[in-house]
């Protein structure tokens, strides 16, 4: 195991290295209390996570960087607005600058226009750290899933699950309530997959149709190991965010109530279905399933 685990790391792509620099040098500047480390040790950090999940999965030959990085790009593109779509759910009246923010809340943000380039360097590393964590855990989640039998989904339970879907987005739009945080990190995953899988998309829906339980285990797992490097990071950030939910806020890990982790599951197939229903084909949302299936 010692063998092949040198062999691997000498695979790397080179930028894996340059990524985990990144990391540790912005976690040494926040902790030196810098102003540029404490103000932007998320966005640094997670670039440098990017860089470096990506990195090792070139040991493989699963780089984005080096074999799609079209798609990387244009996946941090999406990614920008998708995670302003929950930013709306968390402050639905969001032309009011000071809130109400419904579950978390921002500190020591810099001042306009210097802001607006934390929030979008910050917001373009999401979809992407989310994806790649998931495709790094492909042949774990592989091993620990398994294959199923499969079989056809009907057409109307798909479009059902879509409608559920569609209801839970909308209801916390027309009612804003700290109550309904389950319905967002539920509500796009169950709207767009079911979609993606009737208009011939990647899917996790298409994915156990074919008994393949590769690609939705392993971003079940990529979400919740994002989640737990996200509140690690904030944690000792500068400009950082916590968290006020109705139950359960008194049980937390760093400043995420533990119960809080379980969104972070199934906002990775949101991540995954949002990025697949955008893309029509000029993004790659694929995985080894896919070359499986």
């Amino acid at each position: 195991m010692g063998f092949a685990l040198g062999i691997a790391v000498r695979k790397w792509g080179w930028w894996a290295w340059l990524g985990l620099g990144v990391v540790a040098g912005a976690v040494v500047l926040a902790e030196a209390g810098t102003r540029f480390g404490r103000v932007y040790l998320t966005p640094l950090a997670w670039t440098g996570v990017v860089l470096a999940v990506d990195g090792w999965l070139d040991a493989t030959g699963r780089s984005w960087l080096r074999t799609r990085p079209r798609s990387l790009l244009l996946m941090a593109l999406v990614s920008v607005p998708s995670w302003c779509l929950f930013e709306l759910y968390n402050r639905p009246r969001f032309w009011r600058p000071h809130g109400p923010e419904l579950w978390w809340h921002y500190h020591n943000l810099p001042p306009w226009p210097e802001r607006a380039i934390g929030y979008v360097w910050a917001f373009a590393t999401i979809t992407p750290a989310v994806l790649l964590l998931g495709r790094l855990l492909e042949p774990a989640a592989a091993r620990l899933a398994g294959r199923g039998r499969g079989g056809k989904a009907p057409t109307e339970l798909l479009v059902t699950i879509s409608v559920i879907g569609l209801v839970l987005a909308v209801v916390p739009l027309i009612w804003p309530s700290p109550y309904l945080a389950a319905d967002i990190w539920l509500a796009w995953a169950l709207l767009l997959d079911p979609v993606n899988r009737l208009r011939g998309g990647p899917s996790c829906v298409g994915d156990l149709e074919r008994g393949d339980r590769t690609r939705p285990v392993s971003l079940l797992l990529g979400g919740l190991v994002a989640g737990g490097l996200w509140e690690s990071i904030n944690w000792i950030a500068g400009a950082r965010w916590t968290y006020t939910v109705p139950f359960g806020a008194g049980l937390k890990l760093f400043e995420m109530p533990v119960l809080g982790f379980l969104g972070f599951a199934p906002f990775a197939i949101e991540c995954f279905a949002i990025c697949s229903f955008l893309a029509r084909g000029a993004i790659a949302v694929t995985s080894d399933s896919d070359r499986l299936g």
